[in-house]
């Protein structure tokens, strides 16, 4: 699978029905032919068999405060969270969510405020659309998202990057691999594509949208444990 592919698959993400659907949107879009030279898609070497495990949006509240109960069970697995600020999941689950980021275990990365495409946004609304998200991971978590961010849907070139750079963002975090997990993917789906790319050194993209994951959590679990990985944040694994 090329890097096409792979980004085609992570921009599946959840779309709402109409009753909860919120100002943003999760719509999938046309995927860039390939990352720009600076991103982050993989982790470096290392001696110790490991992965990144990185949830994007929050748009289930279910969902969220599922994985949280994960976490909060199983003090092993560590995650990184690509916190959209603009869903209302993350203020509702902020209080267990910030024991965790402040203990380490998970980290909150900046996913900006409302799921734009950044590559058509003016300068002004990419730095607005990061920093607002990074105040507001600060404000509700008590942490600093540091340097690390995502772009909705993977949609990022070099103009992007400086741009999000000159606001401090200067470290865009892609992946190499992806659950697809959204509304419409079946559980199935998502165990399949597990399988299939949660292995050593890889960075995986995951979404708290849907229950998709969630009903996979076990044999996850399994998985890793068969696999001898590791689950690390990307600040573990970059510092």
């Amino acid at each position: 699978m090329d890097r096409r592919q792979f980004i085609t698959a992570g921009a599946l993400a959840a779309s709402f029905a109409a009753t909860a659907a919120p100002a943003f949107s999760l719509a999938p879009a046309a995927p860039a032919a390939a990352w720009p030279k600076g991103c982050i898609e993989r982790l470096p070497h290392s001696a110790t068999r490991r992965m990144a495990w990185t949830v994007d949006d929050g748009a289930s509240f279910d969902s969220l405060r599922a994985y949280v109960k994960l976490l909060e069970e199983h003090d092993d697995l560590r995650m990184t969270m690509f916190v959209l600020a603009g869903a209302h999941s993350w203020k509702k689950l902020a209080k267990p969510l910030t024991e965790l980021a402040q203990s380490g275990r998970v980290q909150m990365a900046n996913h900006t405020m409302n799921h734009i495409d950044l590559t058509r946004a003016t300068n002004r609304k990419i730095k607005q659309e990061l920093v607002l998200a990074g105040r507001f991971i600060e404000d509700t978590f008590g942490v600093d998202p540091g340097p690390y961010w995502r772009p909705p849907y993977g949609y990022i070139n070099q103009h992007v990057m400086k741009v999000a750079a000159d606001a401090g963002f200067d470290q865009p975090v892609l992946w190499f691999g992806s659950t697809a997990s959204n509304t419409r993917v079946s559980s199935a789906s998502v165990w399949a594509n597990c399988q299939k790319w949660m292995t050593n050194g890889r960075i995986v993209i995951d979404h708290a949208n849907s229950m998709a994951t969630v009903s996979n959590f076990g044999r996850i679990r399994g998985l890793l444990a068969a696999r001898n990985l590791e689950t690390v944040t990307i600040e573990d694994a970059f510092g």
